[in-house]
């Protein structure tokens, strides 16, 4: 029973703007053979990022994190690219959302860190437990 309500909530999951447009997106950037080199390369940067990261080169790493950085803005503001990042992000802003809503609903919420705070009662989520509050709300 529980997985035909699953099946039923992916139904209007499907219905939904952000799911459409991500779907527009998707085959959208699929046909720009410009734009998937582009992530590609984007990709491939992220991965020396990480690799130069762990080996704890501080320059390399601060010279990395401006390529990356101006490599996002090209993403960004490369149509393909960009509306499909934009449409991505809307709909796993969605998806968090209903999953953030069942949590809350079975006494799990995410936004309780387990010392009784939450970033609803005006605590920082930067806050320490010292201060009343452990952190880590979403």
């Amino acid at each position: 029973m529980i997985f035909d309500k699953v099946d039923e909530l992916s139904k209007l999951i499907e219905e939904t703007k952000q799911y459409s447009d991500y779907l527009e997106a998707e085959v959208e950037l699929e046909n720009d053979g410009h734009g998937i080199d582009m992530v590609n390369a984007f990709s491939d940067l992220q991965q020396e990022y990480m690799k130069t990261y762990n080996e704890g080169n501080h320059d390399e790493i601060i010279a990395l994190e401006n390529v990356l950085e101006s490599r996002h803005s090209e993403l960004m503001n490369y149509a393909a690219t960009g509306n499909y990042i934009r449409a991505k992000q809307a709909l796993d802003e969605l998806l968090q959302q209903i999953t953030n809503k069942i949590m809350q609903n079975l006494g799990l919420d995410a936004g309780h860190d387990g010392c009784g705070c939450s970033c609803d009662d005006g605590c920082s989520c930067d806050d320490g437990c010292e201060e009343g509050c452990c952190g880590g709300c979403n």
